[in-house]
């Protein structure tokens, strides 16, 4: 660390920053510091790329129908966008139409009938987009029509690949692409790299990338900051870039979601994509259809635009209360049930559940209580629903194990959905607990906080904040940094928010006061005159045209506490 920050002239917060990355050499620093779009992996290392991109040169030079067939959150949305948007430039006479399931109604995954309509209207290539992995059968049956499927997905593939036209997806055990945890529209944005470079006329820009497709990489920063991907390598290259895209050249759809969730367009950064822009997208397909999602950011109309992004916001408020309602009654669920120390997971079932949010709870549910959570809807004879990790528990794998019990399962290891058959809920709901203990019994189960580094009150400067900045974007593999500051006395405190659900107190050390934050923590003991060790994470705020740094309440313990095991890792 020390080495470090001599050879780079770093802060030793900001080696220390980076070692905990698994960064420790100053090439590695400089690469993850200052990558940039020429430093992508090569777009032909990925399996079936260079046939794909040939397929659909051959259906733009024919005019040949082209259906794209995409998942209905925010990555399958911002993916199909990418491609429509790519296609509809570079063969403005293709006809190209975007399919996105209900996802109550159709749910996930490729529907048969829907792709031999698309057939019977003249549809000769199917592009899916965040989907398609698993269905091995609904893509036999399709090629059997003679239509050519390209898979694109990010998903982890069963034992079985769909035999396919081509199936693209980094995390096939034959694909050499480096880069395995791009999302669905990383996926997408690879092959759109490989079609520019296959096409007459192509060449390189003065950075070295591909000509003329940063205009898309406002939409790969959105779905791969909101599919929660980890932001290292590519990702973290594409979304620093897609990024600038928005801050400089917002598209109208991508405008409009940032007009109405209060962001101005030179502010915006990964935390607004993920928590404010992500959820208003996601919310087209969680309490309404889907589609509109994509329309929303293919169309040059800024009136369509504000429109359908109005539709959003209020389906996003939709949303935030059934979240709550799921919530409240997930919460009377465990508490008249066995207690949680016996339990190696969350597994619950409710007919009045929205299937569309169940997601969103489970991981609320998974943060709060730091175990795997699987929330099902039961209906009739089959139970449909999301899990989420904790932990790093593996999910993927642990359904795996249970698939004799599943009619189907799908996704990565952070979360992923499935159904089943409402007979073997008693039978899943063992099995998952007892994988999920014998995880945690292998693991340790005492959640601990890395700390990044120790810090006082002085240290946090302009020029500290400017060594912040240079480590963004912050998501899944790069967290926002936990530093440690002790002793601070607490000079002030107040709640704020609907029914005073958060707490914001100011601290003071070394001549320094901050204030500090602590979302839907209301009842932490903090009160003026109370010396502090505080884990937080410093973030520069803007509110009326003016910037200021605040700390944003990761943990506390009183400053004179003694005894007991450490939870400040």
């Amino acid at each position: 660390m020390r080495e470090l920050a001599g050879k780079t002239g770093f802060s030793p917060t900001l080696a220390a920053i980076l070692a905990n990355r698994g960064i420790s050499a100053d090439g590695e620093a400089d690469r993850f510091l200052s990558g940039t779009l020429k430093d992508l992996s090569h777009p032909f290392l990925m399996k079936d790329l260079e046939k794909a991109a040939l397929r659909l040169i051959d259906a733009g030079a024919r005019n040949e129908p082209v259906l794209i067939y995409a998942d209905y959150d925010a990555d399958g949305a911002t993916g199909a966008a990418c491609l429509f948007l790519f296609l509809k430039k570079e063969f403005p006479s293709l006809p190209v139409r975007i399919h996105q399931n209900h996802r109550v109604q159709e749910g996930y995954g490729l529907r048969v009938e829907q792709l031999a309509a698309a057939g019977a209207e003249g549809i000769r290539v199917v592009v899916t987009v965040d989907c398609g992995i698993s269905d091995v059968e609904a893509i036999r049956r399709t090629e059997a029509l003679g239509i050519d499927v390209i898979v694109t997905d990010h998903h982890l593939p069963g034992p079985v690949l769909p035999e396919a036209f081509a199936v693209l997806n980094p995390k096939r055990r034959d694909c050499e692409f480096p880069e395995k945890n791009l999302a669905g529209v990383g996926v997408v944005f690879t092959l759109v790299r490989g079609i520019r470079r296959l096409l007459p006329g192509a060449g390189a820009s003065r950075d070295g990338e591909e000509a003329g497709l940063r205009r898309y990489l406002d939409l790969v920063a959105v779905g791969t900051v909101a599919d929660m991907v980890p932001l290292r390598g590519d990702n973290r290259i594409l979304v620093k870039a897609g990024l600038e895209e928005i801050r400089e050249r917002p598209r109208p759809g991508v405008a409009a979601l940032l007009s109405v969730a209060g962001i101005q367009p030179w502010t915006v950064n990964e935390s607004d994509l993920g928590f404010r822009v992500g959820p208003r997208l996601n919310a087209a397909g969680r309490v309404g259809e889907s589609r509109r999602s994509s329309d929303l950011l293919v169309t040059g109309d800024s009136g369509v635009a504000s429109r359908l992004a109005a539709e959003l916001n209020v389906d996003n408020s939709r949303r935030q209360r059934e979240e709550e309602r799921i919530l409240r009654s997930a919460e009377g669920a465990l508490l008249s049930g066995p207690p949680l120390s016996t339990l190696g997971a969350i597994v619950l079932a409710d007919p009045d559940w929205h299937l569309g949010v169940l997601g969103i709870v489970a991981s609320k549910l998974a943060e709060r209580h730091f175990l795997p959570a699987v929330l099902l809807k039961a209906e009739g004879e089959e139970a449909r629903g999301s899990c989420r990790s904790v932990d790093d528990f593996p999910l993927v794998d642990a359904l795996e194990e249970l698939s004799h019990l599943l009619s189907r399962y799908g996704g990565h290891n952070q979360a992923a959905g499935l159904a089943l058959p409402v007979a073997n809920l008693p039978a899943f709901r063992e099995g998952m607990c007892r994988i999920a203990s014998r995880y945690a019994s292998e693991r340790g189960a005492v959640p601990r906080i890395p700390v990044d580094a120790p810090v006082r009150l002085r240290d946090i400067s302009s020029s500290f904040m400017e060594e912040m900045e240079r480590i963004r974007p912050f998501g899944v593999g790069n967290e926002e940094p936990i530093l440690l500051a002790r002793g601070l006395r607490v000079t002030r405190q107040n709640l704020f928010g609907a029914g005073g659900q958060h707490l914001k107190f100011e601290v003071s050390g070394d001549d320094r006061k901050f204030e500090v934050v602590a979302f839907r923590r209301s009842a932490l003991p903090v009160a003026p005159g109370e010396r502090l060790d505080l884990l937080f994470s410093p973030q520069r705020v803007y509110f009326r045209g003016n910037r200021s740094v605040r700390l944003l309440l990761r943990d506390l313990r009183p400053h004179d506490r003694t005894g007991g095991e450490d939870i400040f890792g």
